[in-house]
C-alpha cells in the first residue's frame, strides 16, 4: 500500500507556507522550553508531554490547498482511500476521524429514510440506537443468548420473517468478549428478505489480516457478505484513538455512505489522524503474524493446563460454537465463585499494575494485540497464576478491605460506598412496573441494559442492582 497521505504531507512541511489559517497553533511549538523537544524519554513529565504536544503541531494540518478534503477527495486522500480498497478488496473503504460511532451512524443513515425499520441485535452499542432515536426509526430486536455472544443465524432468520417491512439488519461481531457470529449464514438470510447488512466490527479490525495466515482466526464480515462494515483501528491495530474505518461491498449504496459521512463526522479532520490511519493499514498489511499467533496460542495452552480456581473464556468452552467464530485474541478471565469481575479487575492493577479494558459481572476482559510481545504474555501468565495459587487468600484480603472502608472494592469511588450502593437499590426496586425515562447501560461495554419507553421489569431491575452492589456506575437518568 502506498501511503499517500503521509508522503504529501512530508512535502508539505519541507516547504516554505506562512500559516494564516486554522488550526490556531500555526504549527509551531508554544511551550516554555521548545528547544528541548525529545519523542524518547523513560519517564514523562510536564516538560516531555509540552514538547510531545508541540512536536505533534507540527504536523497538525487542515484542508487547505495541496492537501485534499477528506469530505471531497480528488487527491492524495482519494489516492489512499482507493488503495484501502485494494488492500481489503471492498467496493470502497474510508477512513473515520471521529471513531466508529460516526460511521456508525452514517451506515444507518444511508439504508434508512425516517420512520423506516431497522432490525437491531440487542447487544448493538449505543450509537446505533442514538442514530435510530434521532433519525426516528422503528426497531425491532434480535436477541443473543447473553449480551456476550453473537446473534444466531436462527434468531436473525426468526425476526426478518416476523418484520418483512425492515430496511437493514445491524449486528455487533465481535461482541466485547471475542464471539463471532455466523456473518455468512446470516448475510443470506438478510439478502433473501430483500435487506442490507450492517456489522459493527469496531473489535474486529485486525481480523482481515490476521485471517489470511491462520486458520485459528475468524474471517471479517467485510469477506462473509456483510454490505457495511464498521471497524475501530485504536481498538485492536497500533492506531491511535478516535480512529476507525467504514468498508461498503455495496455499490449502490456507496453515494448514500459518502453523504452521511460528511454529516456525521467532524468538517475538520486530523491529518494526524489520516497518516495514522495510513501507516497502521500500511504495517498490518505487510506484518507477519507468525510470532504473535503463536505467543498467544501458547499463552492460553499454558493458562488453560494451569489454572483452576481462575480460568479462560476459550473456544473450547463455548457450546455448540465452531473454532471460527471465537477471537482469540480477546483474553476473557472469569473470575471464579468466590471473587466478581470488578474485584479481579482491581486485584490485578493494585498487586501487578495490569489494567483490563473492562470487567463483567464475573469476568474481566484485556485485548491483546500483535504489539504485544512474550514477556508481555510471560508476565499476565505468572500474574495470574499467583492469583490463582494464593487465590483463598486474595478473597480474604478484599473482603478485609471492604469491611474496614466499608466499601466494595473496586474503581469507582462514589459507587463502591455502600451506603451509596443501599440508596441506589431502593431507588431501583421503587421503579418496578414504570416506564424507563432514559436509557440506562454500563459503560463499557455501552450496551442498553433498559431502554427508553421500556418498562422495569424484575429480572432488569435485579440486572442492574446486582451491577450496582459490585460498584459499577450506571448512565442514564434514574429520575
Amino acid at each position: 500500500m502506498k501511503r499517500y497521505i503521509t508522503e504529501n504531507l512530508i512535502n508539505y512541511l519541507n516547504e516554505t507556507h506562512i500559516a494564516w489559517h486554522m488550526p490556531g497553533h500555526k504549527r509551531k511549538r508554544v511551550s516554555s522550553k521548545p528547544s528541548e523537544t525529545k519523542i524518547s524519554k523513560d519517564c514523562v513529565d510536564m516538560e516531555f508531554m509540552d514538547s510531545t504536544l508541540d512536536m505533534l503541531h507540527t504536523f497538525d494540518v487542515t484542508e487547505i490547498p495541496g492537501l485534499d478534503d477528506l469530505h471531497n477527495p480528488n487527491g492524495v486522500i482519494k489516492k489512499s482511500q482507493e488503495e484501502l480498497a485494494k488492500v481489503y478488496k471492498t467496493y470502497a473503504s474510508y477512513y473515520l476521524i471521529n471513531g466508529s460511532t460516526s460511521g456508525i451512524m452514517a451506515a444507518v443513515a444511508a439504508l434508512c429514510e425516517r420512520d423506516d425499520k431497522i432490525i437491531v441485535a440487542e447487544n448493538c452499542h449505543k450509537s446505533v440506537h442514538n442514530i435510530i432515536s434521532i433519525l426516528g426509526l422503528k426497531s425491532a430486536f434480535v436477541k443473543p443468548k447473553r449480551d456476550i455472544y453473537g446473534v444466531s443465524p436462527g434468531s436473525v432468520e426468526k425476526c426478518c420473517m416476523e418484520n418483512p417491512d425492515a430496511k437493514a439488519v445491524i449486528i455487533t461481531s465481535p461482541t466485547y468478549e471475542g464471539f463471532v457470529s455466523d456473518i455468512r449464514a446470516i448475510s443470506e438470510i438478510v439478502k433473501k428478505y430483500g435487506m442490507k447488512l450492517i456489522v459493527d466490527e469496531a473489535h474486529g479490525a485486525h481480523l482481515p489480516f490476521i485471517s489470511r495466515q491462520t486458520d485459528i482466526f475468524p474471517f471479517s464480515a467485510i469477506h462473509e457478505g456483510a454490505d457495511i462494515v464498521i471497524q475501530s483501528l485504536h481498538k485492536t491495530m497500533c492506531c491511535m484513538t478516535q480512529t476507525a474505518i467504514i468498508h461498503v461491498m455495496d455499490e449502490k449504496i456507496d453515494t448514500r455512505v459518502r453523504k452521511f459521512l460528511s454529516v456525521f463526522m467532524s468538517s475538520s479532520p486530523s491529518y494526524i489522524m489520516l497518516c495514522d490511519m495510513e501507516k497502521a493499514i500500511f504495517l498490518a498489511d505487510k506484518r507477519d503474524y507468525t510470532d504473535y499467533i503463536w505467543q498467544l496460542v501458547k499463552f492460553r495452552k499454558n493458562s488453560n493446563d494451569r489454572l483452576n480456581k481462575l480460568n479462560l473464556l476459550d473456544k473450547i468452552n463455548i457450546p455448540n460454537s465452531p473454532k471460527a467464530y471465537y477471537d482469540i485474541s480477546r483474553i476473557v478471565i472469569c473470575s471464579g465463585k468466590a471473587m466478581t469481575g470488578p474485584q479481579l479487575e482491581r486485584l490485578l492493577a493494585d498487586e501487578f499494575k495490569i489494567v483490563c479494558e473492562m470487567s463483567g459481572p464475573d469476568y474481566v476482559v484485556l485485548i491483546s494485540t500483535a504489539a504485544d510481545v512474550e514477556k508481555d504474555f510471560d508476565y499476565l501468565y505468572n500474574a495470574l497464576s499467583r492469583i490463582d495459587d494464593n487465590y483463598d487468600f486474595y478473597v480474604k484480603k478484599i473482603s478485609d478491605i471492604e469491611i474496614q472502608t466499608n466499601q466494595v472494592y473496586t474503581f469507582n469511588t462514589l459507587n463502591s460506598d455502600r451506603e451509596h450502593i443501599s440508596f441506589l437499590t431502593e431507588k431501583l426496586n421503587a421503579l418496578e412496573g414504570a416506564a424507563a425515562k432514559d436509557n440506562i447501560y454500563v459503560y463499557p461495554p455501552g450496551i442498553y441494559i433498559v431502554k427508553k419507553g421500556e418498562i422495569y421489569t424484575r429480572d432488569k431491575l435485579d440486572k442492574l442492582i446486582d451491577y450496582v452492589k459490585m460498584g459499577k456506575q450506571l448512565y442514564g437518568d434514574l429520575n
